[in-house]
């Protein structure tokens, strides 16, 4: 006799029940097991970074080797870390970064995907050595399209120093036809735009941290009050050669068809221009110039001569131009000079454009030139060389630039 096989109701409700809680158990597990591995990386990339700063570190005082970063890193790592794990580093762009790698084992708590798939957590950090090097030219601001603006023909030649340019913008370096760049380092902190033919000795490096005004500490000279002048208008003029004095010469300076020579100390140049043209020349050893009030801006012209050094000592050491921090925004100061061969010292133009239109090179017969401005312009076919022989030179170099830069290590990835 046949009987019919029944599962009652009671039990079918079980059986799915029970499927159900196993399935939610399964999913519980599986995310605290997901958790519990999220947790594990994030903190094994926070050892990563650390030991990877500890590690650059090594590089700030000597050059290093891939045994030494890795003994480092891994001791920094067995110190912060105490689950099992395997550490290595590497030293890379030539001396000036570490990159360090750690990979661990996970940890989770249920059988599953999780537990199954992830047989490692590997985790990477890389820190770099910034400055350090001879800095010889900053564009600081970080909103101009382009601090750095080079047409036509230009040349800029930084064979052993470092160019910067802070503006974010994806032109912050902007190469116009045949122009071209011959420096150590270019180091952008937006982009570029221009051919790679462009760049003659290093590819410049973009999405660079911006670098502080290393002179936004120095003192300014003083410029006495708003009616203080030891000078007025004053006006060198054709065949009249003359020897000018240290001081406060309000209206500035002009010189055409004759030469100016400076005697040592500072010129503070106040509501008005420091021009020289049409046959003039502007001479001087160890003469600094403070530009201060409305319209004071550089405006040698093209026929003109210049040959400058900065003072020895004083407010105004290492230091051939400082333009007021105070002074009007998007002011332009403009070198066309053609025979301009001797800059030696600082331009400091914190607050203006310095435009460099000439046909023969600019500052090449210096032992050393170091610019800072907001921004530059560049035209036509002039050549700015950026020369680095500080040590020939008795004009001392500010902190910051030239050869006094200091080592920072940074974490980059």
């Amino acid at each position: 006799m046949l009987r019919r096989l029944t599962t009652s109701k009671s039990g079918n409700m079980t059986i799915l029940m029970g499927g159900v809680m196993f399935a939610a158990a399964c999913l519980i597990a599986g995310v605290v097991d997901y958790m519990s591995v999220s947790n594990q990386k994030q903190a094994l990339q926070g050892v990563a970074d650390r030991a990877a700063l500890a590690a650059a570190q090594e590089l700030v005082v000597s050059a290093g080797s891939d045994t030494r970063v890795s003994a480092i890193a891994a001791s920094f790592v067995d110190a912060n870390y105490k689950a099992p794990h395997a550490t290595a580093a590497e030293i890379l762009e030539g001396g000036q970064a570490v990159t360090v790698s750690i990979s661990a084992e996970p940890r989770t708590f249920f059988p599953g995907p999780i537990a199954n798939g992830v047989s490692s957590i590997d985790v990477e950090a890389t820190a770099d050595v910034a400055g350090g090097g001879y800095v010889c030219m900053i564009g600081l601001d970080v909103n101009s399209v382009a601090t750095l603006n080079m047409m036509n023909r230009a040349r800029l030649t930084a064979t052993n120093c470092a160019i910067y340019s802070n503006s974010t913008s994806s032109k912050s370096l902007w190469l116009h036809d045949f122009a071209r760049v011959n420096a150590d380092l270019i180091c952008v902190a937006g982009g570029v735009q221009g051919a790679e033919a462009s760049f003659t000795l290093s590819p410049p490096t973009e999405d660079c941290p911006a670098i502080d005004d290393p002179l936004r500490d120095r003192p300014q000279p003083d410029a006495g009050a708003a009616t203080d002048c030891d000078f007025r208008n004053t006006m060198v003029l054709p065949n009249m050669d003359q020897t000018l004095e240290p001081g406060i010469y309000c209206g500035g300076i002009t010189v055409t068809g004759a030469t100016a020579s400076l005697r040592p100390g500072v010129y503070v140049i106040k509501n008005g221009s420091l021009t020289v043209t049409a046959g003039g020349a502007l001479v001087g050893e160890n003469a600094g110039f403070f530009l201060t009030g409305a319209g004071a801006v550089i405006q040698f012209g093209r026929d003109s001569r210049i040959s400058l050094t900065a003072p020895r000592t004083g407010v105004m050491a290492g230091l051939l131009f400082f333009e007021d921090r105070e002074s009007d925004h998007a002011i332009y100061h403009q070198i066309t000079s053609n025979d301009a061969r001797r800059l030696v010292g600082t331009m400091y133009l914190p607050r203006s454009k310095l435009l460099i239109d000439a046909t023969r090179p600019i500052a090449d017969r210096s032992e050393y030139t170091v610019i800072i401005a907001r921004e530059f312009e560049l035209r036509d076919g002039p050549e700015l060389v950026l020369n680095t022989d500080y040590e020939s030179s008795p004009i001392p170099v500010p902190e910051g630039v030239g050869n006094n830069t200091e080592k920072t290590v940074r974490l980059v990835r």
